[in-house]
């Protein structure tokens, strides 16, 4: 497969990840993380449905991915799931640690590829990532802001008797 029906094969397996979680969790506030989180991963699908349809790459064209290395894995695991939250309650290290790491993927890819049309197309994928990586850090800033307060900073000097 190409790289880009690799992606979009990973981006499939992580949103059904972030569904299975959603529907796992007993958190509300994690819930409805891991739900925003899967919806990004959708629409972060149909961008990559688009640009797969605009550039043309036909598998092998440009080399081919197996599909071991195309598969999703994911540092939160059902089986796991209260222990691997007790030190990340709201599952965001997890999360920026999943990014981090695709994105890390097609900067290797673009750097090991001997094909210019190849290094273009992984760019534009970690570009993508990238934006999706600033995406997942706005909806954690959505989650997380009922907890926050403008009042905290504000009385942060103020002494108690």
């Amino acid at each position: 497969m190409n790289i880009i029906e690799c992606t979009i094969k990973m981006k499939e397996e992580s949103r059904d990840h972030y569904e299975r979680l959603a529907k796992a969790v007993q958190d509300k506030e994690v819930r409805r993380l891991f739900t925003l989180l899967a919806a990004a991963e959708e629409e972060q699908l149909s961008v990559l449905n688009e640009m797969n349809n605009r550039i043309g790459l036909e598998s092998g064209e440009t080399g081919s991915l197996s599909g071991d290395v195309c598969t999703f894995r994911s540092f939160l695991r059902l089986e796991n799931l209260a222990r691997e939250l007790h030190g990340d309650p709201d599952a965001y290290r997890h999360v920026i640690s999943e990014e981090r790491e695709t994105l890390e993927f097609y900067n290797q890819l673009a750097e090991e590829s001997a094909d210019d049309r190849m290094r273009r197309v992984c760019r534009m994928l970690a570009d993508q990532e990238r934006k999706h990586m600033d995406q997942v850090e706005n909806i954690y800033s959505f989650v997380e802001d009922p907890r926050t307060y403008l009042e905290w900073g504000e009385f942060s000097n103020i002494k108690t008797l």
